[in-house]
């Protein structure tokens, strides 16, 4: 089986361009025409990701609308300054342009990160929060420089190809990974990445920290956590855990920091048994 089987179902790709501030970005979209009502799904996805990574969950998720949304400097999103606070001012732009009612967002790592900053900013947008393998930020003050880890992934990026840089990441995000389909399709997406994103991306964790922010989430909320997670710290997680008290914990056996891959069965599983909680009688949201 080639990892080309994984992408088949995929939409292609789209662009929206922002007309209060002229930036534009990139996502996929499959719009639900049937008769069922539930809510729109948005997936936002992690430093060695794309909207690409979100293939298993377009598949699954088949009764509803489904966007993933590249993050900037990711594939042909443009590259933002001025950290999570502006990237989640244009996040929330593109996906009022595309659907008219609140959605579920699905934020993995990085993209956790940025959901955890729209649901406080953007509230009125999102019913639901889901939050996968995904921590508070780093917390660094603004003079400190941005850390060693990012700067040897700048340096990485700058002089591998695609096909080695890929093969480093995924090996790195989950250690001991056979080689095999699902590895190259998660190859194939790092290898993507550009300078770009890997420096616009690791600013915004670099300074993040939304631990102030937690107490002012309320909407209906799944922790995703992975036993074998050597990316995110039991440390790093507490910290959530804790500062959203009223949020569903879910803990996903048997797979690392890509459980959306490795285990999609299990993943979205977890994903619409909390969304089947939230419904009342007769309303499958």
């Amino acid at each position: 089986m080639s990892f080309a089987q994984f992408d088949k179902n995929l939409p292609e790709q789209s662009l929206y361009k922002n007309p209060k501030t002229g930036i534009t970005t990139s996502y996929r979209i499959r719009k639900y025409s049937g008769t069922a009502d539930h809510d729109p799904i948005v997936f936002l996805h992690g430093f060695n990701g794309n909207s690409r990574s979100w293939a298993f969950q377009f598949d699954f998720f088949a009764d509803r609308t489904v966007i993933a949304i590249n993050a900037p400097g990711f594939d042909r999103s443009d590259v933002i300054e001025g950290g999570m606070s502006a990237i989640a001012g244009e996040v929330a732009a593109a996906i009022t342009a595309l659907v008219t009612t609140p959605v579920v967002i699905v934020g993995h790592s990085m993209g956790g990160m940025l959901a955890q900053v729209l649901a406080v900013s953007h509230g009125d947008i999102i019913c639901a929060l889901v939050l996968s393998c995904t921590h508070t930020g780093n917390a660094n003050a603004a003079d400190v420089p941005l850390s060693a880890a990012v700067q040897q992934r700048l340096e990485q990026r700058s002089s591998m190809d695609d096909a080695a840089y890929g093969r480093l990441r995924v090996s790195a995000m989950l250690p001991g990974i056979a080689e095999n389909e699902m590895f190259a399709f998660l190859a194939d997406i790092a290898g993507e990445i550009t300078y770009e994103g890997i420096r616009c991306g690791g600013l915004a964790m670099h300074y993040l920290d939304t631990r102030p922010l937690l107490p002012r989430i309320t909407l209906p909320t799944c922790i995703i956590t992975a036993a074998n997670d050597t990316v995110v710290s039991p440390e790093k997680g507490a910290a959530l855990e804790q500062g959203i008290s009223s949020a569903k914990i879910s803990v996903l056996q048997n797979v690392g920091h890509a459980p959306y891959c490795e285990d999609p069965k299990a993943f979205n599983s977890t994903i619409s048994s909390f969304l089947v909680s939230l419904s009342g009688p007769g309303d499958l949201s």
